[in-house]
């Protein structure tokens, strides 16, 4: 029986502290109502999110773990970017347009298991870990070895101007033969909701998947 005075945050703040990646913690809205549209309480890594901030920067902003609700500048909140979906709830997203969600459904059993929409294959890939197990997997340096296929030379120097609501577009595209080697692709920074919804219509055009189609801007 999970304790209902436990705070989930403590726990999770000691993992930021101790990861081996660039980590940026963004201070969380006073408005946010994120935690109390969503029915999240303080046990858990969703609500410790929720609660304390309006998301996480994770490895020089590669991956964008997502919280409360910010200013139109910062990450949406959990409940904004899962606006435009039904039976899945996303939780992250990378700088490339990947997305990261629990399955409320949508996705297969609806266990709330993390699911992971990757650009290079456009499929959605059940990944086995509840939320806390995802997000203390990615903390832990996780990131360097699950998007090394995904990497080029000087990525970090790529996406360090790019503020949260922005992302990087490859084309070719990632999951064409052409655009598999990255040194050669172009790259272009665009509204993250763009990114999301241009892999949603992609997905659904070519019949593999349905992405996430990004209502927020």
């Amino acid at each position: 029986m999970v304790d209902p005075l436990f705070d989930a945050w403590p726990e999770l703040s000691q993992l930021v502290a101790a990861s081996p990646l660039n980590v940026t913690v963004c201070p969380p809205k006073a408005d946010s109502s994120t935690a109390a549209t969503l029915g999240l309480g303080t046990g858990s890594y969703l609500g410790a999110l929720a609660r304390n901030t309006s998301g996480v920067i994770v490895d020089d902003g590669w991956l964008r773990l997502l919280g409360g609700s910010s200013t139109d500048e910062g990450l949406p909140g959990l409940d904004q970017a899962s606006a435009g979906t039904t039976g899945l709830l996303v939780v992250a997203y990378d700088v490339l347009g990947g997305v990261f969600a629990l399955d409320g459904g949508a996705l297969g059993t609806g266990n709330g298991s993390v699911h992971h929409f990757p650009v290079d294959s456009l499929v959605w890939e059940d990944l086995e870990l509840g939320h806390a197990a995802f997000v203390t997997w990615m903390l832990e340096g996780a990131t360097v070895d699950f998007y090394e296929p995904l990497r080029w030379a000087g990525w970090q120097n790529d996406i360090a101007p790019l503020p949260p609501r922005q992302g990087l577009s490859l084309y070719p595209f990632p999951f064409s033969v052409e655009g598999k080697d990255l040194s050669k692709v172009s790259k272009r920074a665009v509204p993250m909701s763009e990114l999301l919804g241009m892999y949603n219509d992609i997905a659904t055009q070519l019949g593999t998947d349905r992405g996430v189609p990004a209502t927020w801007s």
